[in-house]
């Protein structure tokens, strides 16, 4: 569960937190709009960040790489979730 606390998991929290938020609140007015593109922006630089995290991935063969590359690229943010909950820790990767 340590990948749950990382910043990139975190920013996804916030930023569909957000997202869910502005939703609710968009019939409220401009204020609504305004938290709905931060929630859209934070889930946005979630998945940039889960390639990123792919990538840069020391403790994985190439084809696990590029599993998860294809994962996280077709499905983009579920894609990066479910590579933030399952990859745990180094030489114990769940795929």
């Amino acid at each position: 569960m340590k990948n749950l606390t990382q910043p990139s998991f975190l920013t996804f929290v916030v930023g569909a937190i957000l997202l869910f938020l502005g939703i609710g609140m968009k019939a409220n007015g401009e204020s609504g709009n305004i938290i709905l593109y931060i929630g859209v922006g934070l889930i946005g630089i979630f998945w940039l960040w889960s390639i990123v995290k792919v990538v840069t991935a020391a403790d994985m063969r190439p084809f696990q790489k590029r599993f998860w590359m294809i994962v996280v690229i077709a499905a983009p943010v579920i894609g990066g979730l479910v590579f933030h909950v399952l990859h745990r820790k180094a030489g114990k990767i769940v795929s």
